[in-house]
């Protein structure tokens, strides 16, 4: 079509593979099939080879994965449900533009989205379609596009939602049971001739992963731990390892560590890539990453825990699951999500109305348009996005809980039952970890006791000056930076200074020095 022009130039870690007018990345699973490559491209023209994508179609797929398909004078690009592999569109004059890199779209006029740069500033990622530039825009989570002539149609083909809510713990347990363990399947089918690597927190998800391989006879896994010797991740995680008999390394993380990584020519090459105009940039596991890559096999391929945990409820609080009303939704929404920057109440219409814009529009809301704005925005802009570390490093990954089945399955579980991850972690403890002696006193999991105390504190935190609350951060607990999180935006900050800018202070972590600096690059033409 001489009106488009697709330009697809990331392939580090996954390829793009290109066959009869199909492009495609990732995988998926179907029936207990690993599905990639050329045999993933074949799997979709099979599928679609008399007429356009159809959302029950869609629907099905169970993988993470993006592809576009041209038929019929028609262009259709989907993303899968959490957007795992960004792509970006621009329609000027008479040619449309789509890119997995919006470098390749940006042109010298285009300017900088303010409203967009302003929820960015509270959260750290765009929302919706938009990216911090006007002219530039992405394919959302769980949506495909249609390009007909120089008209761009939109829609959704999966919401996190169901009708259908039980609380009948025993069947749900025997039903989660089964899923897990295709789930472990199908991980273990896609590992042939892998080695794998899983970053190894406290925590449950990436023990579950860890038990999965166990079970199905791995032993050449290796597990990573990384951080100040001061992080509280560290035992656990290394009792994990031995318990399991695999590999685990620490990295430690110390003043040596991030000196004047900012002016590094990786970094600067890293962050660009890694942040798409849409997301902040993830640098948690960038140092650990380059200290792994001298060391691990080539034909390493990386599974986090992402994100078991929010699909089990950690992200519930009683509010959340007694509320109704859109603006219920919106405020707590708001709460949990926009603490990177004060919110000003000049501000404050526009911000509510872009978290309205990513809301399925109805009469009555629950904790499940909660959780789908959450799936749709902070998970796959932030959570998933630092997956593009992994990318960066040449490396595929694996996502095994961000599995349809599993998502399915709890939209299903009743919010009693998934309120502080209750029945998950039960499950967890007594089917998985048990057996293989994974559980142990003094868990750092969170309780519901905890998840409690933490809500109220978050409630406090709107009433306390925000001075007082950045004074304790920075002074009483700065021997809890188990990241060095201080030492590595105490060089951004340094940058911005030097550039004139202003701090602001006002945000809840450091993240909200990383998302200025950011901002500041775009602002200047630095990127």
């Amino acid at each position: 079509m001489d009106n488009v022009r697709i330009e697809l130039t990331n392939n580090n870690g996954f390829k793009w593979h290109e066959s009869n007018g199909i492009q495609f990345k990732g995988y998926i699973f179907d029936d207990g099939k690993y599905i990639t490559g050329y045999e993933a491209v074949d799997y979709i023209r099979i599928r679609f080879q008399n007429g356009i994508p159809k959302k029950e179609y869609l629907k099905e797929f169970n993988g993470i994965f993006a592809f576009i398909l041209t038929l019929n004078e028609e262009i259709f690009i989907c993303a899968d449900r959490t957007r795992s592999f960004p792509l970006f569109y621009t329609k000027a004059d008479s040619l449309i533009r789509i890119s997995d890199d919006p470098k390749n779209l940006r042109k010298d006029d285009s300017q900088v989205n303010a409203e967009a740069a302003k929820v960015f500033l509270h959260t750290g990622y765009t929302t919706g379609s938009s990216t911090l530039f006007k002219d530039i825009f992405q394919i959302q989570a769980g949506e495909f596009i249609t390009v007909s002539g120089l008209e761009i149609s939109k829609e959704f083909y999966h919401f996190y939602e169901s009708d259908k809510i039980s609380d009948d713990a025993v069947s749900l347990e025997l039903e989660l049971c089964g899923i897990i363990d295709s789930i472990g399947d199908d991980l273990a089918v896609s590992l042939k001739d892998k080695t794998p690597v899983i970053p190894l927190s406290s925590g449950f998800d990436s023990r579950l992963i860890a038990a999965m391989l166990k079970k199905r006879g791995f032993d050449n896994v290796i597990t990573f731990t990384y951080g100040r010797k001061n992080n509280p991740e560290l035992e656990l995680s290394e009792k994990v390892a031995r318990k399991l008999g695999y590999s685990w390394r620490y990295i430690e993380y110390s003043e040596e560590t991030v000196k004047d990584f900012i002016v590094s020519d990786r970094f600067r090459d890293y962050y660009p890539a890694a942040s798409n105009y849409s997301s902040m940039f993830y640098l948690q596991e960038y140092f650990a990453l380059e200290e792994l890559k001298r060391s691990i096999p080539e034909n390493s391929v990386f599974i986090p825990g992402h994100s078991g945990d929010f699909f089990a409820g950690s992200h519930l609080n009683k509010r959340i699951i007694s509320a109704v009303w859109e603006d219920e939704i919106i405020d707590e929404i708001m709460n949990k999500h926009y603490g990177n920057k004060n919110i000003i109440k000049c501000d404050l219409e526009n911000i509510k109305y872009s978290i309205i814009q990513s809301l399925n529009p109805k009469d009555m809301f629950s904790y499940l348009d909660f959780e789908n704005w959450d799936l749709k925005e902070r998970q796959a802009k932030f959570i998933l996005n630092s997956n593009r570390i992994y990318e960066y490093f040449g490396y595929e990954y694996r996502l095994p809980l961000m599995d349809s089945r599993l998502m399915d399955f709890f939209t299903r579980v009743s919010p009693g039952l998934k309120y502080g991850k209750k029945f998950y972690d039960k499950v967890l403890k007594e089917k998985y970890f048990n057996s293989l002696g994974l559980n142990f006193e003094n868990e750092t999991n969170p309780s519901v006791k905890i998840l409690e105390k933490q809500d109220k504190k978050n409630s406090l935190k709107k009433i306390i000056p925000k001075k007082i609350i950045n004074f304790y951060k920075e002074n009483i607990k700065k021997n809890n930076d188990i990241y060095y999180n201080i030492g590595v935006t105490e060089q951004m900050i340094d940058d911005l200074l030097n550039s004139g800018e202003e701090i602001d202070n006002t945000g809840e972590n450091r993240n909200s020095i990383i998302i200025q600096w950011y901002l500041h690059q775009i602002r200047n033409n630095k990127i």
